[in-house]
Parts: C-alpha cells; structure tokens; sequence
C-alpha cells in the first residue's frame, strides 16, 4: 500500500482477502536522506525515522480495517529505490544500526496499528546511484546481517513492553548479482519473511527483451523467474518457508520487438525503445480496461500470448511491433500454486492501487483460499 495513495483504498479493501499489508515506505533521516524528506526530518537526529502526518492518517486506516479483520498485519517499509541511501551509512557501524532500530521500535509504538517493519534496501553493496550519488561497499553484505540482528533485538525488546509480537521483514532481489554478496544465511535468523521482489527482470534499463514476472526462467540457468529466484535464495540459506513469491500488478513493455522466427520465445529479443509510458510500465487496471477482455484474450489488435517455457503471458501488436510482459492472472495463479507446492510462506504484490480486483483474487485462488461468500 503506497503512502502516496489514498487511504480509501484501505478502507475499501476486504479483510479476509489478504493476512498481510506492506505500507510504503518510510524513509530516514541523516546521511543520505532525500532532499523532499527536509522538512519532516527537521529536529530529528541523524537515523531515525520521518514522520509525516499521513502515517498517522494511515495507522488510522489500517486500525478501521482491523477492526473488521483482526488477523490482518501490517508492517512498515523503509527505504525503496529511491530512499535506500541511507541504509549504506547505517547498516556497517553499530552506533547507527542502534539508533536506526530504535528509532524504528519508536514508531511501532507511536502507531500501534503496525505489527512491524520492513527493510527494503536497494541494493546491499551497491545503490546503483539511484540519487546520482553512488554507495555501497562490500561490508554491507555483514552489515546487512547485522542490521537485522538490531532490529530483531529492538522488536523483542518491544514484545517484552508491549506483550506484542512484531514481525521484520525484506524485501529482496533474488538475482546472483546482489545475494551472493550478502550474508542471508545469518540475516534470515532475524526475520520472519523475505519478499523477493520476482519482477522487474527486464525494463527500460535491459538490452533484451523479455516477461519482467515470469513464474519460470526463460533457460536453464536464467535468473529471470520465480523458480530460479527460490532456488538462488534457498541456495543461500533461507528456508523455504519464510520466502513470499512476487506478484506484479503492472506489465512491463518494449517498442520495436519483431515477431520471432520459428516459433521462439519472445525472450532475449532486441527492441528499439520502451512502451511509452513512466518506466516502460502499465498498470494491470489499464491492461485490462483496454488491451485484454474478461476472457483473456487480446483487443484493439493485440494478441495474448501465451509461452510455455517461461509459463508466461504476453502482450503482442504486430503492427505497431509492441511486446507488453505482464503478471496474467493466470500466470498469478500459477505463482500462487508452485509458492504452495514449494513450500513457500505466500505470495505478495507491488502494488494494490495498480489493480482492479483481479490479481488479488488470483493470488488468493492460486494458495488455495475460497472464493469470498458476498
């Protein structure tokens, strides 16, 4: 749930359809704070959390869906891309991680509506000078670990207060270039899930072209799926049951993508450019208000493609040589059954304003829940 959002969008939503709610994001004041988050970080000290008024309007929201849903969670997320520079001043020194954690413990207990915190860092090692600025080193794999530790020991510290179980958890990316640089092994003692981020494999930032949500990888060796991303995560030392498999509610698209020849996969494919829209990206609630009817099946001279390797469905134009990859309800679906069998916590999705009903009720069919009676 984006706190750029309204909160309408909680208090229309139905309790028994999640058992979770990641509220995004909180961001932290100090070294490497962003320049906007200025006026809500003035008289707090470096590392601790700001606090803006929607939190408090959200923590109101999610007390009124509570109410009609008690087992729901909720936790707060810290960071994102473009809020993550502060993580590689904090999670390498242990005066920062101190005072980050307990700066984080604060606002569960200013906001009892939350149930715990997430840390969603992009990237440990390396932030890929999302801010024009670039950090990272290679101690952040340890520091990573030991951040988590921190924050483990605060929130036991503030069960004992509170009589409260809080939960701490991540969200990840599962490709080698990032996990095997990070000490998962020990940092997953500390957490109760790790939501890998199983999207965004391919964007405007990938020469190829390719499903950015596919449930598998589009060859043997590939890390572009759900299945290779339980296998690199497992492989590192978390077990199977505290992974959430990503779902996203968004396609991601490419302009001047040739049909392939002989039948193959769309997958590693060159194009010209990205769909013309913020990000190369769209919305599931645009996809199927204009691109895809009720029964799946491709409108306005698109077709819907379906490939069997990657168990993917894509958008495709031939005309105007444009290739959407997309999470199809049925891949969701799929997702939902392979995280069952795989024995995995669950699935999650980025992100609930971005659908129109349909993704949610995949998951939820996928794990195995019944339909909602009215």
């Amino acid at each position: 749930m984006p706190n750029w959002q309204p909160t309408a969008l909680i208090d229309a939503l139905h309790g028994d359809s999640v058992t979770h709610v990641v509220y995004a994001f909180l961001h932290v004041c100090g070294p490497g704070q962003l320049p906007e988050d200025a006026p809500r970080c003035v008289g707090k000290a470096d590392y601790q959390l700001a606090t803006p008024a929607v939190d408090d309007s959200f923590n109101d929201a999610f007390a009124r869906l509570k109410a009609r849903a008690p087992h729901v969670k909720v936790v707060a997320s810290v960071g994102g891309w473009g809020g993550s520079d502060p993580f590689f001043h904090i999670a390498d020194d242990a005066a920062p991680r101190a005072a980050f954690a307990k700066s984080a413990a604060d606002f569960l207990r200013a906001h009892p509506a939350f149930d715990g915190i997430d840390i969603d860092w992009e990237h440990p090692t390396s932030n890929g000078s999302a801010n024009g600025v670039p950090l990272g080193s290679p101690a952040d794999g340890q520091g990573y670990a030991d951040l988590m530790a921190a924050l483990r020991a605060a929130m036991n510290a503030l069960t004992a207060e509170t009589g409260h179980k809080y939960l701490l958890t991540a969200a990840i990316n599962t490709e080698h270039v990032i996990v095997d640089k990070v000490n998962y092994r020990d940092a997953a003692k500390s957490m109760d899930f790790l939501f890998m981020m199983t999207y965004d494999f391919y964007g405007p930032w990938t020469k190829a072209t390719g499903n950015h949500t596919a449930p598998f990888a589009h060859a043997d060796g590939a890390q572009d799926g759900l299945d290779a991303a339980v296998k690199t995560m497992t492989a590192a030392g978390v077990p199977a049951g505290k992974l959430v498999a990503g779902v996203a509610m968004y396609g991601r698209g490419f302009t001047g993508v040739a049909r392939p020849v002989d039948g193959r996969s769309f997958s590693g494919e060159p194009h010209a450019g990205s769909y013309p829209a913020p990000e190369g990206a769209s919305d599931w609630r645009e996809l199927a208000g204009r691109y895809v009817d009720r029964n799946g099946r491709g409108l306005h001279g698109y077709q819907v493609i379906f490939d069997p390797r990657t168990q993917a469905w894509n958008l495709y134009n031939a005309r105007s040589q444009l290739f959407m990859g997309y999470d199809d309800p049925r891949a969701v679906i799929a997702k939902g059954r392979f995280a069952r069998d795989a024995g995995l916590a669950g699935v999650f999705a980025w992100e609930l304003s971005q659908d129109n009903g349909d993704i949610l009720n995949a998951m939820n069919f996928g794990v195995g829940n019944l339909p909602l009676q009215p």
